[in-house]
Formats: C-alpha cells, sequence, structure tokens
C-alpha cells in the first residue's frame, strides 16, 4: 500500500505543471516588446480582445513543465495593444528550454457583429495565437495585425438531397478572410489568412433544406457545396462578394 500511495505522489508531482504568474512585473529596461492591432471591416480597430503572452516548458512523457504568464493587456478604442516585458536570460536565444506563445481571447466581442474563435455554430479554424520558438535579442518586437470581419448570413438551398446510402451528405461551407495579416492570400485576394465553417453544421437535412451559413460583409467569401452522393465525394467552389445588407439566395442541386 506505501509503494502504491509513494507511486501515486510520484505521478501527481511530474503530472502537474508549474504556472508562473509574472503579468504584474513592470519592465525598465531591456524591454521586448508586445505591439500588434485587431481590425475589422475598413481598417476599424476593436476594443477589448484579451493578449496574454507566455513562456512555456514542457515536461517528459509523464507530464509536468512549467508556464511562466509573461504580459497580459487588451486593445484599446483603436484596436491597438502594447505592453514591454522582460526576457529571462534562461529564455533568450535558440538554446532555451522553451517556447514564446501569444494568446488571443476575443469572447468579450460580440458574435453576432463579428466572425470570431468560437461563432457558436460552425467554425473556425484558423486559430488566433502565434507561438514564438525562440528570442535571440531583448530589442525586438513581436505580435501581429489581425482582422476579424463583420459577419453576415446568405440564403442557400441545397435541394433535391435523396441520400443513396449511408453516409451520403450535402452541405454548404464558407471560407472568408479571418485571422492574422500574412501579406498575400491568393485563395480570397487579401492579405489576412482564411477563416472556414461549415463541416457538418450546414447540412441537407430533407429532400429541400435552406440554410444560412455565415460569411465576411463586404469581402470575397468562397461558397464550398460539398456532397457524398452513392459513396463518392465531389466539391463546388463559388467565389461570391457579399455586400452590406445583401439578401443573397443561391441554390444547388444535389
Amino acid at each position: 500500500m506505501k509503494k502504491i500511495a509513494l507511486l501515486l505522489l510520484i505521478l501527481t508531482f511530474y503530472g502537474c505543471s508549474k504556472i508562473d504568474d509574472d503579468t504584474d512585473d513592470v519592465c525598465n529596461a531591456n524591454c521586448t516588446t508586445l505591439q500588434g492591432r485587431f481590425v475589422t471591416l475598413n481598417d476599424v480597430g476593436i476594443k477589448g480582445v484579451k493578449v496574454l503572452l507566455k513562456y512555456r516548458i514542457s515536461g517528459g512523457p509523464l507530464g509536468g513543465g512549467s508556464t511562466r504568464l509573461i504580459a497580459e493587456t487588451k486593445t484599446d478604442d483603436n484596436g491597438n495593444f502594447y505592453k514591454e516585458f522582460y526576457i529571462k536570460d534562461s529564455e533568450l536565444g535558440e538554446t532555451a528550454d522553451g517556447y514564446f506563445k501569444i494568446e488571443y481571447d476575443d469572447t468579450d466581442l460580440d458574435v453576432n457583429k463579428y466572425i470570431l474563435s468560437d461563432n457558436q455554430i460552425g467554425n473556425t479554424t484558423q486559430p488566433l495565437g502565434q507561438a514564438i520558438y525562440s528570442i535571440s535579442s531583448r530589442d525586438t518586437i513581436i505580435g501581429n495585425t489581425y482582422y476579424l470581419p463583420k459577419k453576415s448570413y446568405i440564403a442557400v438551398n441545397l435541394n433535391n438531397f435523396v441520400p443513396i446510402q449511408e453516409g451520403d451528405y450535402f452541405e454548404v461551407r464558407t471560407r472568408y478572410p479571418f485571422g492574422a495579416y500574412i501579406e498575400n492570400n491568393d485563395l480570397l485576394d487579401t492579405e489576412y489568412s482564411t477563416g472556414f465553417s461549415g463541416w457538418g453544421t450546414f447540412q441537407a437535412s430533407e429532400l429541400n433544406s435552406q440554410l444560412n451559413p455565415f460569411v465576411a460583409e463586404n469581402e470575397q467569401n468562397i461558397i464550398r457545396i460539398a456532397r457524398r452522393k452513392n459513396g463518392v465525394n465531389t466539391v463546388e467552389n463559388f467565389t461570391v462578394f457579399v455586400p452590406s445588407d445583401n439578401s443573397i439566395e443561391l441554390t444547388y442541386e444535389y
């Protein structure tokens, strides 16, 4: 019994991850800068996005490791975030044991107004965040600009859905500008990454179904129609510009 208790104690010790919260520390010299911006349509800043910088050292096969919470802040009225912080000697350079991670939390924003990380229906698979595997010099600026589109909806009619065998489906998915600034995105002719919705959410459930997938307002969107018919998968992409106050209604046949 004592051996079992000791083993459980060891597993608990190694399985726990140590967390140090240094977010209240003030950097007075040799500072590194966390800086960026959140914007929406027409380069309008978004207020209230939470930003957290961590330094993470992974544990072994049994877990463990450590996390240092370094800096936290929020975007201001113009969508900007800015925070200076101090990198420890043990965290500096390519030989350091861990990596830096910037996490963005948009849950305080209006999910009916913007396309967010969690849209409560559908999904956005492009995460908001950035891993930085080494910082070699303290006189460095890290961060990025991120785009959260204005959310709009279109009507999509999926007609004549008659599944032939089990597993057949008929669904609409959407792609739109979303997330980090990457300079050039040929898929959507944008300077931001691509967000995704659908994948089992906006599916035909009867012979004729009308669905309302969300899309990015005043942007080029890709409307993807995916079918599995008699076990054979096909995909069609349609590029659609969605203006403000749109009344778009699209119809596709199974």
